[in-house]
């Protein structure tokens, strides 16, 4: 596993001067998708897809297939596009605190036992499968909502 680099100044991610580009992957077995309840801001607390940040030189597809590894363990590789999300949000001032711009990608595991259960990274509280009918009843964040009603399954 890389090690993460050290965030500095010029690293704004709360308040930024540009959007961040964030990545996405939607792990799905027998009608159950793979969901990380997250650790930090933005949405700490809520449930998720697993992913995270585009690193300058880096591929989407190239990220996502890291992230999906980094939070999870599992070696996954992206299948096809499943959708771009904005995700924008202000603070009680109206100021933009966070702004990403998030591309998802369908991934399949292409290592390891596939009954395996997901362990959590470092930045994650909890990976779980979920059924697609339970997701409901889930405190997902607002990007995943709009993402899974994108591709009719919420």
């Amino acid at each position: 596993m890389r090690k993460r680099k050290k965030l500095t100044a010029y690293d704004t991610r709360k308040y930024p001067v540009r959007p961040h580009i964030g990545v996405g992957i939607l792990l799905v077995r027998d009608d159950n998708l793979l969901l990380v309840k997250r650790k930090f801001d933005p949405d700490a607390g809520y449930w998720s897809i697993p992913g995270g940040h585009l690193e300058l030189g880096e591929r989407t597809q190239q990220a996502a297939e890291r992230e999906g590894f980094e939070e999870t363990g599992f070696k996954v590789k992206v299948t096809k596009l499943a959708g771009i999300i904005d995700k924008i949000m202000y603070d009680d001032d109206g100021k933009i605190k966070y702004h990403y711009v998030l591309i998802n990608y369908f991934v399949e595991q292409v290592e390891g036992d596939p009954s395996q259960p997901p362990k959590a990274s470092f930045d994650a509280l909890e990976a779980k499968f979920v059924p697609f009918k339970e997701l409901k009843q889930y405190k997902l964040t607002d990007s995943l909502i709009e993402l899974l009603i994108q591709l009719n399954i919420y």
